[in-house]
């Protein structure tokens, strides 16, 4: 059977754009967009030309090779023709190819929002599609509270939808856009449309205030429509949009969506989409999520023994799709929880060779469960992990000692009289028969400890000069000021690897500490160090 075309909208640069803490720069948009175009969507919504210089500046020159670019805007203003309304003729001088349109489809906003009559609204719809025709560029309309619309007044609802697409629109956006209708709401009033209006020419975009963004997409794709807008990773105003990195795997690789429907993702581009999530929140400065669906680092994550045990035998007990279609991988976390299964898979990911009746493993098992008693977390720190596991098995090799260190704080007024912090470090390590002492100055006193460990490390220093901290996490139980802390620190290095290590302590410049030495003993190891 021949499948049908499924179009991908993504609107990350203009909707994704209302998320509280990010701002794109034009660089930024200009990256974003060719990631958007090499992944295989139909159409990247840049954003409101005129809005802001930023949005003036990208519309000067397209920046997609394969993709439709969009340029978004409001419909002409009500008293004014087409071709004397400013907003319209900026979107019309834009670098695009399609004209998107926000209408009002809601009686009640087009009394409240454009103060016109319901006629003049229709009109200003009607007027701005054909003027974007005739410009020469495929014209869409968004349908605005679309479905708070249609609940309210379906008849007048229905007339805005059906006098854009008799006015020639491409597509015609059925827009959830307070985020509150459900799934089932959605099937029934999509299918209430597309009796009036083809599905091939009906869109949705569905926001997440209810955490339905997605099953409200799929439940309107059922129903009819052949556009789906989203952003990546999900980014948008309020609680975000329909997430494309959820939505474009389920269409391609459940069954009952993907033997009906073709999209423009192809399966090479699809097995880098965890590699374009990541990318993307490493643009924005931000941690991925790591229980996102199908890319996150927990996606194919399994911490019970029996779940482990299982997937040796067959992986499709615990997995719903292969981890490689979409770029992720399997991981067998080791915690309290484990089993000799786990440990095994995840000796085996790293290289080591351990029979399963090693009496070895349980003695690595007793020491992981020990630990994560006092508090260690090994499924969060891989590398501490590799380590445990590697000196308890006897093949880690001992680089350095650390003889002491010593950090102090002090509080005090600088020249212009302001207060302020500094911190000190000083460490004492040895490394055969040599003695080194370091001291740095940090902006507190992690900061400091971490520059003093790294600044002198011998024959060794060679092996660290690349390494980067990028995220430091504290967690304090069991109560009261003497409690016990977990740090958790993620290092990374010049070819983009990324590890974390765990320190546990009642002291948490200790627990600090402890995460430090852990991940440069790792980065030793990874880089064939040998004992000096």
């Amino acid at each position: 059977m021949t499948r049908e075309r499924l179009y991908l909208f993504d609107t990350t640069l203009r909707d994704g754009a209302l998320t509280t803490g990010v701002d794109f720069s034009l660089e930024d948009k200009r990256q974003i967009a060719a990631m958007l175009d090499a992944l295989g969507v139909d159409y990247v919504e840049g954003g409101y030309p005129g809005a802001n210089p930023i949005d003036t500046a990208f519309f000067e020159r397209k920046p997609t090779k394969r993709a439709r670019f969009c340029a978004f805007g409001m419909t002409k203003r009500p008293g004014r023709s087409a071709a004397n309304d400013p907003g319209l003729a900026g979107l019309i001088a834009a670098d695009a190819d399609a004209i998107v349109f926000v209408a009002k489809t809601w009686d009640y906003h087009v009394h409240v929002a454009l103060g016109c009559t319901l006629e003049e609204n229709v009109a200003c719809i009607v007027d701005s599609v054909k003027a974007a025709i005739a410009a020469g560029r495929e014209a869409m309309v968004d349908c605005e509270h679309f479905f708070d619309g249609y609940k309210a007044n379906p008849t007048y609802a229905l007339d805005c939808a059906r006098a854009a697409f008799n006015a020639g629109a491409r597509w015609v956006v059925l827009c959830d856009t307070n985020g509150g209708t459900l799934p089932d709401e959605v099937e029934r009033i999509v299918a209430d449309v597309a009796r009036v209006i083809p599905g091939d020419r009906l869109g949705i975009h569905a926001h997440n205030d209810t955490g339905n963004a997605v099953a409200n997409s799929l439940a309107a794709v059922r129903a009819g429509v052949r556009q789906v807008q989203g952003t990546l990773n999900g980014l948008g105003e309020r609680c975000g949009n329909a997430d494309l990195v959820t939505l474009i795997p389920s269409l391609a690789l459940k069954d009952s969506l993907a033997s009906r429907f073709e999209i423009g993702v192809s399966e090479d581009s699809l097995r880098g989409l965890a590699k374009v999530s990541r990318a993307f929140d490493a643009l924005l400065n931000r941690a991925p999520d790591r229980h996102a669906p199908y890319v996150g680092a927990s996606a194919f994550a399994t911490k019970a023994g029996i779940h482990a045990s299982a997937l040796a035998k067959d992986p499709r007990t615990y997995e719903h799709v292969p981890p490689a279609s979409v770029g992720n991988e399997r991981a067998i976390l080791v915690s309290d929880q484990a089993g000799r299964s786990n440990l095994i898979a995840q000796l085996t990911r790293m290289g080591i060779a351990v029979g399963a009746d090693d009496p070895r493993l349980s003695r690595l098992l007793g020491e992981v469960k020990d630990r994560e008693a006092q508090g260690f977390a090994y499924e969060a720190a891989d590398a501490s992990f590799e380590l445990l596991a590697r000196r308890t098995l006897g093949e880690t090799p001992t680089y350095f000692d650390v003889e002491s260190f010593h950090v102090s704080v002090e509080r005090k007024f600088n020249a212009t009289g302001s207060l302020y912090s500094a911190s000190q470090a000083m460490v004492k390590i040895r490394i055969g028969a040599e003695t080194i002492i370091s001291a740095a100055e940090g902006n507190g006193p992690v900061n400091a400890l971490d520059l003093a460990l790294r600044k002198d490390l011998g024959g060794y220093q060679k092996y660290i000069d690349d390494l980067e901290l990028l995220d430091y996490r504290v967690r304090v139980f069991q109560g009261g000021t003497d409690a016990v802390t977990r740090v958790l620190i993620e290092f990374g290095d010049a070819a983009g690897a990324r590890w974390s290590t765990v320190g546990v302590s009642s002291n948490v410049i200790d627990a600090s500490f402890q995460a430090l030495v852990d991940a440069i003993e790792y980065q030793l190891v990874k880089s064939g160090a040998q004992p000096v």
